[in-house]
Protein backbone atom coordinates (compact mmCIF):
# COMPACT_ATOMS: atom_id res chain seq x y z
CA UNK A 1 0.00 0.00 0.00
CA UNK A 2 1.16 3.59 -0.91
CA UNK A 3 2.10 6.03 1.63
CA UNK A 4 -0.43 7.73 -0.24
CA UNK A 5 -3.41 5.52 -0.25
CA UNK A 6 -2.73 4.85 3.53
CA UNK A 7 -3.22 9.15 3.95
CA UNK A 8 -6.24 8.80 1.93
CA UNK A 9 -7.81 5.74 3.61
CA UNK A 10 -7.53 7.81 7.04
CA UNK A 11 -8.56 11.01 5.86
CA UNK A 12 -11.54 8.61 4.71
CA UNK A 13 -12.56 7.32 8.50
CA UNK A 14 -12.40 10.93 9.89
CA UNK A 15 -14.10 13.18 6.87
CA UNK A 16 -17.86 10.98 7.01
CA UNK A 17 -19.70 14.05 5.80
CA UNK A 18 -23.41 14.80 4.86
CA UNK A 19 -26.03 17.22 2.79
CA UNK A 20 -28.95 16.42 1.00
CA UNK A 21 -31.98 17.76 2.82
CA UNK A 22 -33.84 18.52 5.35
CA UNK A 23 -36.17 16.46 7.27
CA UNK A 24 -39.72 16.93 7.23
CA UNK A 25 -41.21 18.33 10.96
CA UNK A 26 -42.48 15.42 13.03
CA UNK A 27 -45.73 14.93 13.38
CA UNK A 28 -47.30 15.69 16.96
CA UNK A 29 -48.38 12.46 18.76
CA UNK A 30 -52.07 11.31 19.09
CA UNK A 31 -54.54 8.98 20.71
CA UNK A 32 -54.57 5.41 18.36
CA UNK A 33 -58.00 5.12 16.62
CA UNK A 34 -57.61 1.89 18.05
CA UNK A 35 -56.12 1.06 21.39
CA UNK A 36 -55.55 -2.91 22.48
CA UNK A 37 -53.53 -4.81 24.36
CA UNK A 38 -49.93 -5.42 23.91
CA UNK A 39 -46.54 -5.83 25.39
CA UNK A 40 -45.26 -3.05 23.86
CA UNK A 41 -44.45 -0.34 26.57
CA UNK A 42 -46.08 2.66 25.88
CA UNK A 43 -46.05 6.48 27.04
CA UNK A 44 -49.49 7.84 27.77
CA UNK A 45 -50.25 11.55 28.78
CA UNK A 46 -52.86 12.68 30.37
CA UNK A 47 -55.44 15.96 29.98
CA UNK A 48 -53.84 16.99 33.07
CA UNK A 49 -50.29 17.17 32.65
CA UNK A 50 -49.26 14.02 33.66
CA UNK A 51 -47.57 10.99 31.96
CA UNK A 52 -47.90 7.25 32.53
CA UNK A 53 -45.60 4.64 31.57
CA UNK A 54 -46.69 0.67 31.02
CA UNK A 55 -48.18 -1.72 28.87
CA UNK A 56 -51.81 -1.67 28.07
CA UNK A 57 -53.54 -4.60 29.19
CA UNK A 58 -56.97 -4.48 28.77
CA UNK A 59 -59.71 -1.88 27.21
CA UNK A 60 -63.10 -2.26 27.76
CA UNK A 61 -65.79 0.32 25.78
CA UNK A 62 -63.78 3.97 26.97
CA UNK A 63 -61.86 2.15 29.73
CA UNK A 64 -58.01 1.64 29.06
CA UNK A 65 -55.88 -0.13 31.84
CA UNK A 66 -52.22 0.02 31.91
CA UNK A 67 -49.92 -2.23 33.89
CA UNK A 68 -46.58 -0.01 34.94
CA UNK A 69 -42.92 -2.31 35.30
CA UNK A 70 -43.71 -2.24 39.08
CA UNK A 71 -46.63 -4.81 38.36
CA UNK A 72 -49.56 -1.86 39.06
CA UNK A 73 -52.66 -1.12 37.62
CA UNK A 74 -53.86 2.37 36.52
CA UNK A 75 -57.40 2.88 34.65
CA UNK A 76 -57.80 5.58 32.59
CA UNK A 77 -60.66 6.41 30.02
CA UNK A 78 -59.92 7.11 26.57
CA UNK A 79 -61.30 11.07 27.14
CA UNK A 80 -58.39 11.72 30.10
CA UNK A 81 -55.56 9.82 27.36
CA UNK A 82 -54.39 12.92 25.11
CA UNK A 83 -51.38 11.44 23.50
CA UNK A 84 -50.08 7.23 23.29
CA UNK A 85 -46.89 6.13 21.64
CA UNK A 86 -44.86 3.53 21.63
CA UNK A 87 -41.51 3.91 23.74
CA UNK A 88 -38.02 2.11 22.65
CA UNK A 89 -36.58 1.69 25.61
CA UNK A 90 -36.59 -0.06 29.32
CA UNK A 91 -37.75 1.64 32.60
CA UNK A 92 -35.57 1.84 35.43
CA UNK A 93 -35.74 3.33 39.27
CA UNK A 94 -39.09 4.60 37.64
CA UNK A 95 -37.96 6.54 34.87
CA UNK A 96 -37.64 5.84 30.98
CA UNK A 97 -34.66 5.14 29.47
CA UNK A 98 -35.36 5.31 25.84
CA UNK A 99 -32.86 4.40 23.01
CA UNK A 100 -30.51 6.02 21.38
CA UNK A 101 -31.83 7.42 18.27
CA UNK A 102 -28.44 6.98 16.38
CA UNK A 103 -27.72 3.51 17.20
CA UNK A 104 -26.35 2.95 13.93
CA UNK A 105 -23.34 4.28 14.02
CA UNK A 106 -20.53 5.59 16.27
CA UNK A 107 -19.21 8.87 15.93
CA UNK A 108 -18.24 8.62 12.01
CA UNK A 109 -18.54 4.75 11.56
CA UNK A 110 -21.33 2.63 11.09
CA UNK A 111 -22.26 -0.17 13.36
CA UNK A 112 -23.59 -3.29 12.17
CA UNK A 113 -27.11 -2.04 12.67
CA UNK A 114 -29.37 -0.64 9.95
CA UNK A 115 -32.15 1.96 10.05
CA UNK A 116 -35.77 0.43 9.32
CA UNK A 117 -37.78 1.40 6.38
CA UNK A 118 -38.80 5.34 6.31
CA UNK A 119 -36.11 6.13 8.82
CA UNK A 120 -33.49 8.49 8.37
CA UNK A 121 -31.41 11.18 10.30
CA UNK A 122 -29.96 14.56 9.37
CA UNK A 123 -26.65 15.86 11.22
CA UNK A 124 -23.61 17.75 10.87
CA UNK A 125 -19.87 16.09 11.50
CA UNK A 126 -17.49 18.38 12.80
CA UNK A 127 -19.78 21.63 12.68
CA UNK A 128 -18.72 21.53 8.70
CA UNK A 129 -19.97 18.19 7.21
CA UNK A 130 -23.81 18.01 7.03
CA UNK A 131 -25.29 14.93 5.85
CA UNK A 132 -28.12 12.67 5.60
CA UNK A 133 -28.93 8.98 5.94
CA UNK A 134 -32.14 7.49 5.09
CA UNK A 135 -33.45 3.51 5.49
CA UNK A 136 -34.96 2.69 2.13
CA UNK A 137 -35.71 -0.57 2.86
CA UNK A 138 -35.27 -2.63 5.90
CA UNK A 139 -31.94 -3.64 5.49
CA UNK A 140 -31.21 -0.78 2.90
CA UNK A 141 -29.52 2.41 4.13
CA UNK A 142 -28.22 4.91 1.96
CA UNK A 143 -25.91 7.86 3.28
CA UNK A 144 -24.67 11.01 1.03
CA UNK A 145 -23.57 14.29 1.50
CA UNK A 146 -20.86 16.86 0.91
CA UNK A 147 -19.02 20.20 2.78
CA UNK A 148 -20.64 23.18 4.01
CA UNK A 149 -17.77 24.76 2.06
CA UNK A 150 -17.44 22.93 -0.75
CA UNK A 151 -13.99 24.09 -1.80
CA UNK A 152 -12.23 24.29 1.51
CA UNK A 153 -10.83 20.57 0.66
CA UNK A 154 -11.56 20.72 -2.26
CA UNK A 155 -14.62 19.93 -4.61
CA UNK A 156 -16.16 16.79 -2.20
CA UNK A 157 -18.82 14.75 -2.24
CA UNK A 158 -19.89 11.14 -1.20
CA UNK A 159 -22.50 8.37 -1.31
CA UNK A 160 -22.93 5.25 1.25
CA UNK A 161 -25.15 2.70 0.74
CA UNK A 162 -25.26 0.08 3.47
CA UNK A 163 -26.87 -3.51 3.85
CA UNK A 164 -27.98 -5.50 6.40
CA UNK A 165 -27.08 -9.08 6.28
CA UNK A 166 -27.43 -10.93 9.52
CA UNK A 167 -30.40 -9.68 12.11
CA UNK A 168 -29.87 -11.29 15.42
CA UNK A 169 -31.23 -10.32 18.46
CA UNK A 170 -27.51 -9.33 19.62
CA UNK A 171 -25.62 -9.65 16.61
CA UNK A 172 -26.25 -7.54 13.19
CA UNK A 173 -23.29 -7.82 10.34
CA UNK A 174 -23.33 -4.90 6.94
CA UNK A 175 -21.44 -4.81 4.08
CA UNK A 176 -21.29 -1.06 2.49
CA UNK A 177 -18.92 0.93 0.27
CA UNK A 178 -18.19 4.58 1.11
CA UNK A 179 -17.24 6.38 -1.92
CA UNK A 180 -15.70 9.67 -2.13
CA UNK A 181 -15.41 11.72 -5.26
CA UNK A 182 -13.68 15.01 -5.39
CA UNK A 183 -11.11 16.73 -7.89
CA UNK A 184 -11.89 14.81 -10.75
CA UNK A 185 -10.96 11.50 -9.04
CA UNK A 186 -12.47 8.77 -6.78
CA UNK A 187 -11.71 7.07 -3.40
CA UNK A 188 -13.28 4.80 -0.83
CA UNK A 189 -13.66 2.08 0.93
CA UNK A 190 -16.05 -1.10 0.73
CA UNK A 191 -16.40 -2.79 4.51
CA UNK A 192 -18.40 -5.23 6.02
CA UNK A 193 -18.82 -4.62 9.96
CA UNK A 194 -20.50 -6.62 12.77
CA UNK A 195 -22.31 -4.89 16.14
CA UNK A 196 -22.32 -7.81 18.81
CA UNK A 197 -24.71 -6.97 22.00
CA UNK A 198 -27.34 -4.22 22.74
CA UNK A 199 -28.31 -0.79 22.12
CA UNK A 200 -26.86 -0.16 25.79
CA UNK A 201 -23.79 -1.37 25.86
CA UNK A 202 -22.41 -3.07 22.40
CA UNK A 203 -18.52 -4.35 20.39
CA UNK A 204 -18.31 -3.13 16.67
CA UNK A 205 -15.50 -4.28 14.22
CA UNK A 206 -15.10 -3.68 10.96
CA UNK A 207 -12.14 -4.34 8.24
CA UNK A 208 -12.61 -2.34 4.61
CA UNK A 209 -9.93 -2.31 1.74
CA UNK A 210 -9.51 1.06 -0.07
CA UNK A 211 -9.98 2.15 -3.60
CA UNK A 212 -8.92 4.91 -5.83
CA UNK A 213 -9.41 6.01 -9.21
CA UNK A 214 -7.44 9.30 -10.66
CA UNK A 215 -7.89 9.34 -14.60
CA UNK A 216 -7.12 6.27 -16.40
CA UNK A 217 -5.24 5.05 -13.03
CA UNK A 218 -6.78 2.95 -10.34
CA UNK A 219 -5.52 1.52 -7.22
CA UNK A 220 -6.76 -0.96 -4.21
CA UNK A 221 -5.75 -1.59 -1.24
CA UNK A 222 -3.90 -4.75 -0.43
CA UNK A 223 -3.92 -4.28 3.32
CA UNK A 224 -7.47 -3.69 4.77
CA UNK A 225 -8.27 -0.45 6.85
CA UNK A 226 -9.60 -2.27 10.14
CA UNK A 227 -11.55 0.07 13.10
CA UNK A 228 -12.63 -1.60 16.40
CA UNK A 229 -15.55 0.43 18.50
CA UNK A 230 -17.75 -0.02 21.43
CA UNK A 231 -20.54 1.61 23.08
CA UNK A 232 -21.73 1.52 26.58
CA UNK A 233 -24.63 3.56 28.47
CA UNK A 234 -23.57 5.52 31.05
CA UNK A 235 -26.92 7.56 32.15
CA UNK A 236 -30.38 8.05 31.15
CA UNK A 237 -29.48 10.16 28.18
CA UNK A 238 -25.64 9.75 27.92
CA UNK A 239 -23.25 7.07 26.24
CA UNK A 240 -19.71 6.67 25.93
CA UNK A 241 -18.26 5.60 22.54
CA UNK A 242 -15.10 4.54 21.18
CA UNK A 243 -13.87 4.29 17.78
CA UNK A 244 -10.22 3.30 16.32
CA UNK A 245 -8.76 2.53 13.09
CA UNK A 246 -5.77 1.17 12.49
CA UNK A 247 -3.96 -0.53 8.82
CA UNK A 248 -3.08 -3.82 9.19
CA UNK A 249 0.41 -4.48 8.85
CA UNK A 250 1.36 -0.59 9.22
CA UNK A 251 1.99 1.22 12.17
CA UNK A 252 -0.33 4.64 12.91
CA UNK A 253 -3.92 5.28 13.07
CA UNK A 254 -6.82 7.36 14.89
CA UNK A 255 -7.91 6.56 18.54
CA UNK A 256 -10.64 8.34 19.75
CA UNK A 257 -13.05 8.33 22.97
CA UNK A 258 -15.85 10.39 24.07
CA UNK A 259 -19.76 10.77 25.27
CA UNK A 260 -23.36 11.46 23.55
CA UNK A 261 -26.19 12.92 24.64
CA UNK A 262 -29.22 11.94 23.64
CA UNK A 263 -32.51 13.05 23.76
CA UNK A 264 -36.09 11.81 21.82
CA UNK A 265 -34.58 12.56 18.42
CA UNK A 266 -31.61 14.26 18.67
CA UNK A 267 -27.95 13.57 19.80
CA UNK A 268 -24.69 15.66 20.15
CA UNK A 269 -21.71 13.75 20.35
CA UNK A 270 -18.46 15.26 22.09
CA UNK A 271 -15.02 13.62 22.16
CA UNK A 272 -11.29 13.91 21.02
CA UNK A 273 -9.37 12.15 18.14
CA UNK A 274 -5.56 11.24 18.58
CA UNK A 275 -3.52 10.44 15.19
CA UNK A 276 -0.71 8.34 15.78
CA UNK A 277 2.44 7.75 13.70
CA UNK A 278 3.65 10.32 11.09
CA UNK A 279 6.17 12.28 13.43
CA UNK A 280 2.83 12.78 15.63
CA UNK A 281 3.93 11.81 19.05
CA UNK A 282 0.68 12.45 20.26
CA UNK A 283 0.32 15.91 19.37
CA UNK A 284 -1.82 15.45 16.44
CA UNK A 285 -5.15 16.14 18.84
CA UNK A 286 -8.47 16.61 17.16
CA UNK A 287 -11.82 17.27 18.38
CA UNK A 288 -15.42 15.53 17.66
CA UNK A 289 -18.15 17.30 17.33
CA UNK A 290 -21.16 16.13 15.96
CA UNK A 291 -25.24 16.58 15.82
CA UNK A 292 -27.78 14.56 14.45
CA UNK A 293 -31.80 15.10 14.58
CA UNK A 294 -33.94 11.87 13.44
CA UNK A 295 -36.93 11.83 11.41
CA UNK A 296 -39.74 9.32 10.07
CA UNK A 297 -39.53 7.95 13.47
CA UNK A 298 -42.54 6.78 15.43
CA UNK A 299 -42.29 8.56 18.44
Amino acid sequence: MTASLSRTLLRCALLVPLWLALPPAPAAAQVPERIAPSDTLVQVRLADGSTLFGRVVAVEDERVVLETEAGARVEVTRAQIRSLRPVAGRVRDGEVWEEDPHATRLFFAPTGRALRAGEGYFGVYELFFPFVTFGVADRLTVAAGTPIVPGAIGEFAYVGPKLLLVDAPRMQVSAGVFAGFFDGGTAGIAYGVGTWGDRDDAITAGAGWGFTTDGDDSEVSSKPLVMLGGETRAGRRTKLLTENYFVFGESGGIVSGGVRFFGDRLSADAGIATLLGAGCDGQCILPVVNFVYSFGRAR
